[in-house]
């Protein structure tokens, strides 16, 4: 009947908010690791299966191989960063990506590179690096060979307190992309940078493709981000605009 019927989605309703902290995706699965993993042994997680997993290991499955690294690289992110482990401990991951209307923080969203995480981590260790300088997107080897646009060059700054425990620095970048007609138009593109606890002065991040992109003829530009130590009072968005170098 239809009451019937109403008591039981209420029920279902109601059980929701206890079950609710277990579902999603097990973030601490994907590095293979347990749920009271020290921040070392979440990083040794991450090495080890980002190894496993990078697209230039496994050209048998590519497209498996691209989506697990990226979930690799958002379990590491969300893991590595002390507020956003205690939120999905508690809540799961749909309860840190979708915050209830009463809650003041943001909805996390993985925003990241994974390549150019897997990169920065392994820094001058990185096993993959004369690969990685042909192929950065970890794919097949390209059968495109167009000239690829000058890189944006922009420089972050971070105060030495960011740098030493880690931050997140929300940057606007001006650039060119094309339309699906083939005409260009600017935009203000928003990138959200995890800062890793421990980056220096002068650490490079890329983001593969999201600089300038003026036509068909060429592929699209990188996106580098340069940090720089600075000594000043964060806005309270956080927020930096900055513009490419010359």
């Amino acid at each position: 009947s239809s009451s019937s019927s109403s008591r039981s989605s209420a029920r279902i309703w109601l059980h929701l908010p206890i079950a609710f902290a277990v579902m999603g995706r097990d973030y601490y699965g994907i590095l293979g690791v347990s749920r009271s993993a020290t921040a070392s042994e979440i990083r040794e997680g991450y090495r080890r299966v980002a190894m496993k997993w990078h697209p230039q290991k496994n050209p048998g499955a590519k497209v498996e191989a691209e989506q697990r690294f990226r979930d690799i690289a958002e379990a590491y992110d969300i893991l590595v960063d002390p507020l956003h482990r205690k939120c999905y401990d508690e809540l799961g991951e749909k309860g840190l990506k979708f915050p209830s209307p009463n809650e003041s923080r943001e909805p996390y969203q993985y925003v990241g590179d994974p390549f150019a995480l897997f990169a920065t981590f392994f820094a001058d260790a990185n096993p993959l690096a004369a690969a990685y300088e042909q192929d950065y997107e970890g794919l097949a080897p390209s059968l495109d060979k167009k000239e690829v646009e000058k890189p944006i060059e922009v420089i972050v700054p971070c105060t030495s307190a960011e740098l030493q425990e880690g931050s997140s620095r929300r940057v606007t970048v001006q650039r060119t992309r094309l339309g699906p007609n083939g005409k260009a138009f600017q935009e203000s593109k928003l990138i959200t940078m995890p800062v890793r606890p421990g980056w220096k002065a002068g650490m490079r991040v890329t983001f593969k493709g999201e600089g300038d992109h003026t036509t068909f003829a060429k592929q699209p530009g990188d996106l580098i981000l340069i940090i720089e130590e600075k000594t000043f009072s964060s806005s309270p968005l956080g927020q930096t605009l900055v513009a490419a170098e010359d």
